[in-house]
């Protein structure tokens, strides 16, 4: 498997190539924004999947919103530790090719969402300057002085503004500081309810 970027779709069909194969081991895939994804293979069945600090049904959500992305495969016949979280069968379908038609069941936003969930996914080319010095007052709260060069990274991609905050938000520690700070971010912005 090639070190170089190549599409998710692609990616996948490496997976589904190793599990009908009945490998054992770690499929590891590094995303165009340096985000990683460790799948664990088990006699060519996916046993977990952690996604940054997500694992589970979340992790496969976020993993099928990636592009693209580089990936290599680590043999490993044994099981080292037990798994934590179950993957749901609609994780597993997508993972074992489900991929190639659909992207993995995400529940629908509520009616009332749909306004807020639209300017979520504006692209950050079209935050006001006001807007942004606000995110970065919430950013400094959150990460100290490192907040300038994280927004400025986030924002200065294109991309929705949703993607800039969740990348803005990985760089936290914790889950529960992820979600204040997007819960907080988005209130701020005016992409929540």
């Amino acid at each position: 498997m090639p070190n170089e970027l190549r599409p998710l779709i692609e990616i996948l069909r490496d997976l589904k190539s190793l599990s009908l194969q009945k490998a054992s081991g770690f499929f590891f895939v590094v995303t165009e924004d340096n985000h990683s994804c460790t799948i664990r293979l088990h006699g060519g069945q996916v046993e977990d999947v952690v996604f940054s600090r997500h694992r589970g049904d979340e992790a496969v959500k976020l993993l099928a919103r990636v592009p693209a992305g580089r990936a290599r495969f680590q043999a490993d016949p044994t099981r080292s530790s037990p798994v934590q979280v179950a993957l749901g069968p609609a994780s597993l379908a997508w993972l074992g090719g489900g991929f190639e038609r659909q992207v993995p069941d995400v529940p629908a936003p509520a009616p009332s969402h749909a306004r807020a969930e639209a300017s979520a996914h504006a692209d950050v080319a079209s935050l006001a300057p006001a807007q942004r010095e606000i995110l970065g007052h919430i950013a400094l709260d959150y990460f100290g002085p490192i907040a300038g060069l994280l927004c400025e990274e986030a924002l200065g991609r294109p991309g929705s503004i949703d993607r800039a905050l969740v990348e803005l938000a990985s760089n936290l520690p914790a889950r529960d500081q992820e979600d204040a700070f997007l819960d907080e971010a988005r209130r701020a912005l005016g992409l929540s309810r």
